[in-house]
């Protein structure tokens, strides 16, 4: 049987009594039933409990044994918040955990009603899932507790910038068990091409759903392929530019070209790119690859763009 969070976002304590439940999730009362808890399913079930456990423990205390590995090393999750609802989120997620231990079937949150984009990398994330938890268990472990935790967090107006940052987590850790799936398969062999001072500029170019800053296990093949040429040609300086199509508002896709620029880089650190050699910008809706009407999603125009400069 799927296990049912016990977070309850509709429940108001009254102040005496949220004193006392925020003093028992910060203090040791979570710490010691995680401790107590001895894993014993798989090593899919073992990776959500370490994972789970690590965000449990590390709401009110970033130098918790979780350590500088913790989802939340930033310190963006409190529980010195005005709501009952940080304290049940910290349950709830020790709950987890020792649902995972006990070796019960923990799924992923269910998606906001009326939210397509939480819904589509939900499937996206449990097709992964059906191979990635005996393929790569550590991998789709930390992928489903991320999407978890910009599910929960986001439920929770104090923990507003806790939810964004496990989102941007799961860009990555959903694209990197979709490349443990699924392998860039070698690139054919080549003849030689003649030793030059350094190789011309190239361009190399993902593209995105509508408003979305989500990599594919496709885009991590081109980026991987410019990682590539990058380092056969010498390439000492890289561009990311990302782009938008005219949908939406110019403010908006501003900031999401930037958002689409930024992921592409933190994937090339990733993989081994000096972060001080990538320069990043976002141009939004002003530099079209297809000429279009305001207001027309256009897929060739959600994108980032990787030049690499001698």
């Amino acid at each position: 049987m799927a296990f049912v969070s016990r977070l309850n976002l509709l429940r108001i304590l009254p102040a005496l009594a949220l004193a006392m439940t925020l003093a028992a999730c910060a203090g040791t009362s979570i710490s010691d039933e995680l401790d107590a808890t001895t894993p014993t399913g798989g090593p899919f079930s073992q990776a959500l409990f370490k994972d789970y456990g690590y965000i449990a423990r590390s709401f009110g205390d970033a130098s918790s044994s979780s350590g500088g590995t913790a989802f939340d090393a930033g310190g963006s999750m409190s529980l010195t918040g005005t709501s009952s609802d940080i304290a049940d989120l910290a349950q709830a997620y020790a709950d987890k955990a020792i649902a995972a231990a006990k070796g019960d079937e923990v799924l992923p949150e269910a998606a906001p009603d009326n939210d397509s984009d939480a819904e589509a990398v939900r499937i996206r994330l449990l097709k992964a899932l059906d191979e990635g938890r005996e393929k790569a268990p550590e991998d789709a472990a930390r992928a489903q507790v991320d999407f978890d935790c910009w599910i929960m967090n986001g439920r929770v107006d104090a923990q507003h910038n806790a939810s964004l940052a496990c989102r941007s987590s799961l860009d990555r850790s959903l694209a990197r068990l979709e490349r443990d799936l699924n392998p860039a398969p070698a690139p054919a062999p080549v003849a030689p091409a003649p030793v030059a001072a350094s190789a011309p500029a190239a361009d190399y170019t993902v593209y995105f759903d509508w408003d979305s800053w989500t990599l594919t296990a496709e885009d991590l093949t081109v980026i991987t392929s410019a990682i590539d040429a990058a380092r056969k040609g010498q390439q000492s300086r890289i561009t990311i530019v990302g782009h938008t199509d005219t949908s939406g508002s110019a403010a908006f896709n501003q900031k999401l070209s930037e958002r689409r620029a930024n992921v592409v880089k933190d994937v090339m650190v990733q993989m081994g790119a000096r972060p001080e050699s990538i320069a990043v910008s976002g141009v939004g809706e002003s530099d079209l690859a297809v000429q279009t009407a305001d207001g027309v999603k256009e897929a060739k125009n959600r994108r980032s763009v990787i030049t690499l400069l001698p």
